[in-house]
């Protein structure tokens, strides 16, 4: 986007008839330290626009560079801040890079079963396609939901998921 935004003295794209901007997984941007390219960004805006910023979480420390490009902001928390739901149980274990996916089995063998659904958490999109692919190969239904797919796909993806005779593991 600054790329464009500078090509040509600024001739290419202006961005001063924007009224709305919206920044989805904003925290993300942050947190990598995107913030110099989101101001920039947001200068060539409009002053008087709206900026919505969507994130599922927000970091206290991610919180306070994303107050400085906001004007007015209003925070609207769905949930708890930093609150686990009541009805997930959750576990941390330390485990070899080389040694998850037999752990995992190891899990899903002790807690995957007809009557009880269990979602793992991974840090990428392929990774999510790699583990599904794993797990079907392993004999386990599996469902694979990430952003890179269609939001139809991952409606659909959830809906199975939520099915009492859905694959069990997400």
């Amino acid at each position: 986007m600054i790329d464009i935004l500078t090509m040509q003295s600024g001739k290419i794209l202006s961005l001063q008839r924007v009224s709305y901007c919206v920044m989805d997984e904003a925290d993300r941007m942050f947190d990598m330290g995107f913030a110099p390219q989101i101001s920039a960004i947001l200068s060539a805006v409009r002053p008087d626009r709206q900026t919505v910023l969507f994130s599922a979480t927000f970091p206290k420390t991610v919180e306070a560079l994303a107050r400085k490009s906001l004007k007015f902001p209003v925070e609207v928390l769905v949930g708890g801040r930093s609150v686990a739901s009541d009805s997930v149980t959750q576990y941390g274990e330390l485990v070899e890079e080389e040694d998850k996916f037999l752990r995992l089995l190891q899990l899903l063998g002790e807690h995957a079963d007809e009557e009880r659904k269990v979602i793992v958490f991974v840090d990428t999109q392929s990774r999510a396609d790699s583990v599904f692919e794993q797990l079907i190969r392993c004999g386990y239904p599996s469902l694979s939901l990430h952003g890179g797919k269609e939001q139809e796909d991952r409606d659909s993806t959830i809906s199975d998921f939520k099915r009492a005779d859905g694959p069990n593991v997400l």
